[in-house]
């Protein structure tokens, strides 16, 4: 009988090896993948979309955003005929309207795509792809989201926890100090910067609240990235802007690009007069002395001017489909400034055991200058080993330095009824040398895997700084205090050596990237002067050394293209200027005067961040949950002086916890109406130990910026700001809440070829607020007032292309 059932049994086995076999074959699934790049020049091509669908079912839709580098892949396709779209906004669509996937991998290679000349000659263009998204160590922010922004510093007032603190300083969370790049490489006075560029210049701004190891760990805050629009078509293209205000400023901005097959050149430039802020003080200062009071009032009108004038020359040039050359040259055609003037009445006066013993008034006529011309070359180089660029080796150097000496002068003239009197400092910076250079590899792993490893240099050398503080002659020729020091200068040297690696991954909707920084720093200084009528040089030496190491981690989680969750972390430095180190008294007011601390050290931070982040078109909204402790904490500290003055130095005062939410929001509420709000909620703890006392303060800080843009026609818009910081603190001192509005009025003719702009600032004239100081036997307290203002602003583009 067995044998009898045998040919059956081997005909149904037969049957279903056959059967299995077909439907494996049919139940293959095929991964897809290529590089992205732009047709004229070969670069990579950065978020384009990449879709595919299959052609017997229209329902369903295969997609992928390509990465950094340009590179896309697509995973579990079932195998059969396809519909392939890519596209990225300024590109003709490469499409293909059947394709066959019938193996595991398909490798399509490198896709170029060609610039769509229609959509590049419009101004205004619309992109498909969202306007905030994370990454896995930022948060990119497209700058069409913010629509009627002037400046690369207006597109920064909308990130939630930046602030402008009670010394006058842009902070993130509270005690953060950030870094700012432009296209990947750091800025010298970065924050000047961001008040220079152009936001129709910018494509996205990248915030790195908590950057990776590869960049430098100097920054308690992290990061904040510039990446500016890149001219695509060979041609030409010229940009001009002209801007005046009721404030006395003046602004004249030109640009010209230059796009040709293999390269390009540019060159932009800046001649400006720039009014930072006029501003209205009255204060009070008390000063307590064992049984002696000194009370000083005093009223003044301030005025800050800025001279930020620059040309900056340029050139990239790919020497072969694999090696590409960029270089910077930039200087400054005549010498920046940066100039103050105050002017109004003091009162002074003395009390023994509450009995009033001298009174007396003056007026106040002060003068300060400082200026310099800078020259700054920087020169980057890349050589990818293959055509999708994952094997990449790249090589960066910067070096910048005066072209004439830095010089810093303050004159305070005290005019009585019946003489005047004059003090104040100067003081004049030789040759500072700066010097960054990195050079690091890339290599690709695997489809998913990717390991960097880098070593850099940060060099700051300045082999001599003088200064000296006392009186001033009718000649304005300086004479030093009785009994002060006399030929003060400094040498100064600075080296930071470090070396990074990182491993950056996914598995499945997950990617990460982790890794780890060290930073060898060698300080090397010396501290030279006289004692007045004494010829004996006295010298102070001191060198330091010591190491860091910083690890980072960051997780993305991509529930889908529209839904995202973040984690990091990372650790940070914040290194003392060499001005906060050498133990040298300056001059300030006068009642305040200046020392540096020799004992000041680094202030480190530890920060951990989880967000959520939903986009739908062009609409998003985002919140983060943060922590932030800063040890060591650097803060400006009061002490009393001689008679009524006041010293002040750098101290580490202690620690302080940030912890709270960020909150973004934007949304185009209707065709003619875009809006964006973002707000900041923290709980601030500070913990203070100093002069053998300890003190804990806490408070809760907010803030609220609110941009609303209305278009009325095509070729005319509005555009309403509200923002609102609530109470800071700080170490001693605490600083009113305040809120002000601002609105814009902007009209395009010509094809929206010249665009004119009128802003009213501050229209509410709310922009007053307190600052009180408070510190042993000292109070001090200031009212802050600026004045409305507005200002006018005309710009015009040419462009000429093949």
């Amino acid at each position: 009988m067995n044998i009898l059932l045998f040919p059956h049994l081997k005909k149904i086995f037969l049957t279903s090896m056959f059967g299995m076999l077909v439907f494996w074959a049919f139940a293959q699934n095929a991964k897809l993948k290529g590089i992205v790049t732009d047709g004229t020049s070969g670069t990579p091509i950065r978020y384009a979309t990449v879709i595919i669908e299959p052609q017997s079912d229209s329902t369903k839709i295969y997609g992928d955003i390509t990465s950094e580098n340009g590179l896309f892949q697509i995973s579990d396709l079932p195998y059969g005929a396809y519909e392939l779209k890519i596209s990225f906004v300024g590109y003709d669509m490469y499409h293909v309207e059947e394709m066959e996937l019938t193996d595991q991998e398909i490798d399509l290679g490198q896709i170029d795509l060609m610039v769509d000349q229609k959509t590049l000659d419009e101004i205004t263009v619309q992109s498909k792809n969202s306007g905030v998204r994370y990454e896995v160590d930022r948060k990119v922010i497209e700058a069409r989201n913010f629509p009627g922004a002037d400046k690369a510093i207006d597109l920064m007032e909308n990130i939630p926890s930046l602030e402008l603190d009670v010394d006058g300083r842009l902070t993130y969370r509270g005690d953060g100090t950030f870094l700012v790049y432009i296209n990947g490489r750091p800025e010298l006075n970065g924050e000047e910067k961001l008040r220079q560029i152009p936001a129709n210049k910018i494509q996205y701004i990248e915030v790195i609240t908590n950057p990776s190891s590869k960049y430098g760990a100097e920054g308690t805050a992290g990061i904040i990235q510039v990446i500016l629009k890149r001219n695509r078509l060979e041609g030409i293209e010229v940009s001009t802007s002209l801007n005046l205000s009721t404030l006395g400023s003046s602004e004249f901005i030109f640009s010209v690009d230059q796009k040709g097959e293999r390269g390009g050149w540019y060159l932009n430039g800046q001649l400006d007069d720039y009014v930072s802020q006029i501003q209205w003080q009255q204060g009070n200062q008390t000063v307590t002395n064992e049984n002696t009071r000194y009370n000083t009032l005093w009223d003044v009108k301030s005025k800050d001017r800025e001279n930020n004038s620059y040309m900056e020359l340029g050139f990239n040039y790919d020497l072969s489909d694999k090696d590409y050359l960029d270089f910077k040259l930039s200087a400054d055609p005549i010498r920046r400034s940066s100039t103050s003037n105050e002017k109004g009445t003091y009162s002074e006066s003395e009390y023994e055991d509450n009995n009033l013993v001298n009174y007396e008034e003056y007026g106040f006529d002060s003068r300060y200058h400082l200026y310099y011309r800078y020259l700054s070359v920087v020169a980057s180089y890349e050589h990818a080993f293959n055509k999708d660029r994952s094997n990449l080796l790249s090589a960066y150097v910067s070096s910048s330095t005066y072209l004439q000496p830095l010089e810093e002068q303050k004159c305070d003239e005290l005019i009585y009824s019946d003489h005047s009197e004059k003090f104040g400092y100067q003081s004049k910076e030789h040759n500072e040398l700066l010097v960054d250079a990195n050079v690091s590899y890339e290599n690709k792993l695997s489809d998913k895997s990717r390991l960097e490893a880098g070593l850099e240099v940060n060099l700051d050398h300045i082999p001599k700084v003088e200064t000296e503080s006392g009186t001033f002659n009718s000649y304005n020729v300086l004479r030093v205090f009785v009994n002060d020091k006399e030929n003060e200068e400094i040498d100064f040297k600075q080296d930071v050596y470090a070396g990074f690696v990182t491993f950056k991954s996914s598995f499945g909707k997950l990617d990460y990237q982790l890794g780890m920084r060290g930073e060898f720093t060698h300080r090397q200084s010396n501290y030279s002067y006289n004692l007045v009528g004494i010829e004996n040089l006295v010298n102070i030496p001191a060198t330091t050394e010591f190491w860091d190491w910083f690890p980072t981690a960051h997780f993305v989680y991509n529930i889908s293209d529209e839904n995202q969750f973040t984690l990091n972390y990372s650790r940070r430095i914040n290194r003392p200027d060499y001005w906060e180190l050498i133990p040298l008294r300056r001059y300030e007011t006068p009642y305040i005067s200046f020392t540096g601390n020799e004992n000041l050290m680094p202030s480190y931070v530890n920060a951990y961040e989880l967000g959520y982040l939903k986009s739908w078109d062009d609409n998003f909204v985002s919140g983060e949950v943060f922590a932030r402790q800063t040890n060591n904490l650097s803060r400006n500290y009061y002490r009393t002086g001689e008679g009524n003055a006041i010293e002040w130095t750098k101290e580490n005062v202690g620690e302080s916890l940030s912890v709270g939410v960020d909150f973004m929001f934007g949304y185009q509420l209707f065709k003619w109406w875009n809006t964006n709000l973002s707000t900041s909620t923290y709980f601030y703890k500070l913990t203070t130990t100093i002069d053998d006392k300890s003190d804990i303060q806490e408070i809760f800080r907010g803030s609220i910026r609110s941009n609303n843009n209305f278009r009325i026609s095509k070729t005319l818009s509005l555009r309403y700001q509200f923002v609102y910081q609530n109470k800071a603190i700080n170490a001693q001192m605490e600083r009113d809440g305040y809120a002000y509005s601002n609105l814009v009025l902007r009209k395009s003719f010509f094809s929206r070829r010249l665009t004119t702009e009128l802003s009213w600032s501050n229209i509410f004239n709310s922009m007053k607020y307190q600052t009180r100081t408070t510190g042993d036997n000292l109070y001090v307290e200031t009212d802050f007032e600026r004045k409305p203002y507005t200002s006018f602003k005309v710009s015009y583009v040419f462009v000429k292309r093949k």
